[in-house]
């Protein structure tokens, strides 16, 4: 596995550390589950890097997973839900999800718009509480880590859909 890979498992890592405790604190106000997957229907794009990453995972699927996948991937159109989910609900690359889908579903902070805090519509409803020691804090850093990865990596191609990124079925040479 390349060190861009690496360090980005570091840095998803981080993220997975730091939504636990969220997650666990808010249980009773997070509608997330397993089949929950009304935001996988949602068109966002994740990283050159991350789509590498989400490749190096499909390689590993069994040929069946993987071909209905790409099959899926495909005929994608903004809107459908994302090709890697299961008939169950289920992420069927979930290891190799990108950043976006690992932190979604807490209240989301992100930098270009530091004013401004957005969850999921079924999520934190009537919640009066937010710490925001827990939830936002960490985000900060996540967004100084991820431009210190960006950066080290070197990678200037677009962002792309997860879709896009799966369409170029070649392993990563990363």
């Amino acid at each position: 596995m390349s060190s861009d890979f690496a360090r980005l498992e570091v840095h998803l890592a981080i993220i997975d550390r730091d939504v636990a405790p969220v997650m666990q604190r808010y249980r009773e106000h997070i509608q997330c589950r397993r089949g929950c997957s009304r935001c996988c229907a949602q068109t966002f794009s994740v990283s050159a890097l991350e789509g590498d990453y989400l490749r190096h995972g499909l390689a590993r699927l069994p040929a069946e997973a993987r071909d209905d996948i790409l099959a899926r991937a495909r005929t994608y159109r903004p809107g459908d839900p994302c090709p890697v989910l299961a008939s169950d609900g289920a992420c069927r690359l979930y290891a190799h999800r990108p950043r976006i889908c690992r932190k979604y579903g807490i209240p989301l902070w992100h930098p270009d718009r530091p004013d401004e805090v957005r969850t999921c519509e079924l999520n934190f409803r009537d919640v009066v509480d937010i710490d925001a020691d827990l939830i936002l804090e960490p985000q900060a850093e996540w967004a100084r880590d991820w431009i210190r990865l960006r950066e080290d990596a070197g990678d200037p191609r677009p962002a792309a859909t997860i879709a896009e990124h799966l369409r170029t079925t070649a392993e990563p040479t990363r």
